[in-house]
């Protein structure tokens, strides 16, 4: 089975020639959950930008369901490109919600305006979305009234409402106090359940041990570790991940 996506040897530098990610390599594989970890500036979130057109990369291949987005450095040409943006969602650390629109609005607008379809539909969507994420009381709120926990909610609704095929989370409860991080990793877990396909850049390590099916371990723009969570997490191969993970394992 082909996966929903593939990365093949990519590599990114930034203008001022430093080079943040080195022959990265992975596949994802519909239903599953791949965790992503390591210290900042490891070029975690850089490569799930690249995967979502938010960033370019300098060589290398990115495939996203059978279809080549780059393909050895060239780029695919923009009616392709958009149509891959089409099968991905993108959850931000920093929710980017529309601080003039409702709740509701925030959800309807981008299926009006992306899927081309008729206001009702767009509606009945995101009143089901806000009910599954329990928030059908705060439709008509704006997002400065609700809790950070409440406004990532809501983003997760935004991306689902667009019925991608992957969904990209770039550290989504990274802005949020520790109490409200277990509602935004329970939503996880349940669209995991539901096996919906996603990557899930985080630095909850013992969200990333159960949930995923995958892990990788990403140290100065390279994989230095991959594979089982639980085998990686509980007995790393390499110095650098002893290290990292000294913290969790002595809790």
């Amino acid at each position: 089975m082909e996966p929903i996506i593939s990365v093949k040897n990519i590599k990114k530098s930034f203008n001022d020639g430093v080079q943040v990610l080195n022959d990265i390599s992975f596949e994802v594989n519909k239903g599953e959950v791949l965790g992503i970890i390591g210290p900042s500036g490891s070029g975690k979130s850089t490569m799930l930008r690249c995967i979502a057109q938010l960033e370019t990369v300098q060589s290398g291949s990115i495939s996203i369901c059978g279809e080549k987005l780059v393909d050895n450095g060239i780029y695919a040409d923009k009616k392709t490109q958009r149509q891959i943006g089409l099968k991905l969602g993108f959850v931000f650390q920093n929710f980017n919600l529309f601080p003039h629109m409702s709740v509701l609005q925030n959800i309807i607008d981008p299926q009006i305006h992306v899927l081309k379809i008729k206001k009702e539909e767009a509606v009945n969507n995101a009143v089901l979305l806000l009910d599954r994420m329990g928030l059908s009381d705060k439709q008509d709120s704006y997002p400065c009234e609700l809790s950070g926990g409440q406004q990532q909610r809501v983003s997760i609704a935004r991306a689902l409402a667009l019925k991608p095929d992957v969904l990209l989370f770039d550290e989504p409860t990274s802005a949020l106090d520790p109490e409200l991080t277990g509602e935004i990793l329970s939503v996880i877990r349940q669209l995991a359940e539901e096996k919906m396909t996603m990557v899930v850049v985080t630095h909850e390590m013992a969200f990333a041990r159960d949930t995923s099916d995958k892990l990788i371990f990403m140290d100065a723009g390279v994989i230095v570790e991959s594979g089982n969570p639980i085998q990686l997490i509980n007995n790393p191969k390499t110095d650098r991940m002893k290290e990292f993970l000294k913290r969790f394992n002595s809790k």
